[in-house]
């Protein structure tokens, strides 16, 4: 099984600057950031800190401009609003963060230029990777190398299995979710399922782990179906899957393709539960439908929401509300919390060492044990160098994160039942 994980993720990164993220031309995000440069040399914008004097000069790259733009942005968004917060509060030791962001187009060649950049060039203290694990897979040896102080913003179990003892990562390894995403399908008596997935590294390590997860419980794959990045019409592919008699899909894409694949398996009249390998975000709601949401379960730290009232999570809530006040609007993906989170994690390591040393920074990174993070408590102890360890589970019911104990508990399951003829 791990030949084959290998064999997936190098297929995936050899052709992700072809099919990573697509066409299309994205606008960088409102607030104190300089106007978005975008060219063949990815322009970096400067912001947040000061230029004059010393600083803690903090790489940043993300995809601001191509299909996964609106994430980028997001991501970007966030890391600057929580350096500006640490500023406030005394800096990195004293010393003023200073972010200098660079577009990676949504292309691996474009970000490895940008990590050999802001290693040699830019002469970075601290980076803080790429939320598209392709990127971060391509350039993460790079940093490591250079011994530069790295978190990553990519989701997939692939990069973080490599000997990079610089680079950390403070949002969620997908590949962690699977042993319980198994459970899930355990706990509706499910034994048939069929998977959906895409070519992107995140994708191909998410699908691979959830096979060999569930098959171990003794669940039965009967098909799986894939997609070239850019596809929107999944008529043939999904057509197969109603039709195989799966009792349970597990959707393993990324991006904007998820909601229209979950759209147009409600329309090709699939009615089960869907489970998404990351949480179904606000902003994929939207493009989906309510209605065609329903039913979608993941198992993440983080969940979306449509309005700030919709917070039950005081520090999530505090964070959608500064988010809306500089932004003008709520944050809509999860990527923003990656980012927040990956600056608070950081900074928590700067006061731990006393130092802004990459070295130092890295050894106090994993002395972290109980820091208070969007999604829970923030713990790098366990020496693999990831911060969340334990995940909740969801299903959205009526556009709403319902917690998955909760809708099992509750009747909830019984209900789904009924309303889908199932219990027939």
């Amino acid at each position: 099984m791990k030949k084959r994980i290998v064999a997936l993720i190098l297929a995936a990164v050899m052709g992700a600057s072809l099919t990573a993220c697509g066409g299309g031309t994205g606008e960088s995000g409102s607030g104190n950031s300089s106007s978005q440069k975008s060219n063949t040399e990815s322009s970096a914008e400067t912001s947040t800190g000061t230029t004059d004097g010393e600083t803690f000069k903090i790489g940043v790259f993300q995809p601001l401009s191509g299909a996964s733009a609106a994430y980028g942005i997001e991501a970007r968004n966030a890391i600057e609003m929580a350096v500006d917060y640490v500023n406030e509060n005394g800096g990195f030791n004293g010393v003023p963060g200073e972010v200098v962001a660079y577009d990676t187009q949504c292309s691996v060649e474009e970000a490895v230029k940008i990590a050999s950049k802001l290693v040699n060039e830019e002469r970075v203290d601290a980076v803080l990777g790429s939320l598209l694990s392709s990127e971060m897979f391509a350039t993460g040896n790079t940093l490591n190398e250079a011994g530069v102080y790295t978190i990553g913003l990519g989701t997939s179990a692939s990069w973080m299995q490599e000997d990079w003892p610089y680079v950390f990562r403070a949002s969620m390894n997908n590949g962690a979710g699977s042993p319980t995403i198994a459970k899930m399908i355990q706990d509706m008596n499910c034994t048939k399922a069929a998977v959906f997935y895409g070519q992107d590294d995140a994708a191909l390590s998410a699908y691979s782990l959830f096979e060999e997860a569930v098959t171990a419980e003794g669940i039965e794959i009967l098909l799986a179906e894939t997609y070239d990045q850019g596809d929107t019409d999944f008529s043939a592919q999904i057509t197969n899957i109603v039709n195989s008699g799966a009792e349970v899909v597990f959707m393993s894409t990324i991006g904007e393709t998820a909601p229209i694949v979950a759209k147009q398996l409600r329309q090709y009249g699939y009615d089960g539960v869907i489970i998404s390998k990351e949480s179904f975000m606000a902003s994929q709601i939207a493009i989906a439908g309510e209605e065609n949401s329903n039913y979608i379960a993941f198992v993440n730290p983080y969940v979306t929401y449509e309005s700030i009232d919709d917070i039950d999570i005081p520090e999530v809530k505090e964070f959608a509300e500064k988010y809306a006040e500089r932004y003008g609007e709520i944050n809509k993906t999860d990527s923003s919390y990656r980012g927040w989170d990956s600056v608070m994690v950081m900074w928590e390591a700067s006061k731990i060492a006393k130092s802004n040393d990459s070295e130092a920074l890295k050894e106090a990174t994993n002395q972290i044990s109980d820091l208070q993070g969007l999604g829970g408590t923030l713990d790098f102890t366990k020496g693999n160098r990831e911060g969340y360890n334990e995940f909740n589970s969801f299903i959205l019911i009526d556009g709403k994160n319902v917690l998955w104990s909760k809708w099992m508990n509750e009747g909830g399951y019984e209900d789904y039942l009924a309303a889908t003829g199932r219990d027939k």
